[in-house]
């Protein structure tokens, strides 16, 4: 009988903390970051955790998938982070048309506090958590990293990130945005305001590593506004470590060719700010 009430006891236990990991490497799949009833929301806003083996308190990259902010999903990011020493967080965002596409810069924000809030219970580290990822999703990752209302609305600094890794992202206000709200001008026409990340870089930020491919290669536009977001972010100097790379012989699709120039940022910057 103690036996099976110890049995019961520690089933619910378990049951209590289904989320706590000591980092061995198991991925967790399709958690909820969001608490939202919508269906679609609750359906869309689900990360995967990938956590390295044996490391303990690790470094964080949340990454967030490219695709325009209308197609794309959680699988697509470069795979060799965890062999490194690096957990990678990696997040689904609802899509435009059933959003309009500024309201995913609200779930990528969303998802990085949940990160924040939950990642010590799987091994990771909440003051090394990194953002970034590939095109939208450095677009993304890029507002929530240099607009600090959209993490203030979920009880965090912008400047609690241990730093940004965008990749080929829009520096602008991105194409699909504009189109879901209606602007007039086509998708090349730069507009810079509070859907750009160019509006932003007044503000203190983390450590910010621009990644693109070659300016003949890459996607129109994309390396010169990349460039001037870097030269802004040195010029008034509230950004402790800024760098760029362009990658030869690569166009858009930068992504995994990237993975060694985010590992050896994330080392760097961890020396920076010589976190225990």
């Amino acid at each position: 009988m103690k036996k099976l009430l110890y049995i019961s006891a520690l089933s619910l236990i378990l049951a209590a903390f289904p989320l706590i990991s000591s980092g061995n490497g198991t991925p967790q799949k399709d958690l909820s970051y969001t608490s939202s009833p919508d269906p679609y929301k609750a359906e869309r806003c689900r990360l995967d955790i990938y956590p390295p083996k044996n490391v303990k308190n690790y470094d964080v990259f949340v990454w967030f998938h490219g695709g325009g902010i209308s197609e794309g999903n959680k699988t697509l990011f470069p795979k060799s982070f965890p062999d490194e020493g690096i957990g990678v967080v990696a997040v689904n965002y609802r899509l435009s048309p059933k959003i309009k596409a500024n309201e995913a810069i609200l779930d990528a924000a969303e998802a990085v506090a949940w990160v924040l809030d939950n990642i010590e219970k799987f091994g990771g580290n909440p003051d090394r958590v990194f953002i970034g990822g590939h095109s939208a999703g450095a677009y993304l990752a890029g507002m929530v990293g240099f607009n600090p209302a959209y993490l203030e609305k979920f009880g965090h600094k912008n400047t609690d990130i241990a730093g940004m890794c965008l990749i080929s992202g829009q520096m602008t206000t991105h194409f699909q945005v504009k189109k879901d709200l209606g602007y007039k001008g086509g998708q090349f026409l730069p507009v810079i305001d509070k859907y750009a990340i160019l509006n932003f870089v007044e503000n203190e930020v983390a450590p910010l590593l621009i990644v693109t491919g070659e300016e003949p290669l890459e996607w129109p536009c994309r390396v010169a506004e990349n460039r001037l977001l870097l030269a802004s972010v040195k010029k008034i100097g509230k950004c402790p470590l800024a760098r760029m790379s362009e990658l030869g012989g690569y166009g858009h699709n930068c992504a995994q060719p990237s993975a060694g120039l985010i590992s050896n940022f994330i080392k760097d910057a961890d020396k920076l700010y010589k976190k225990p």
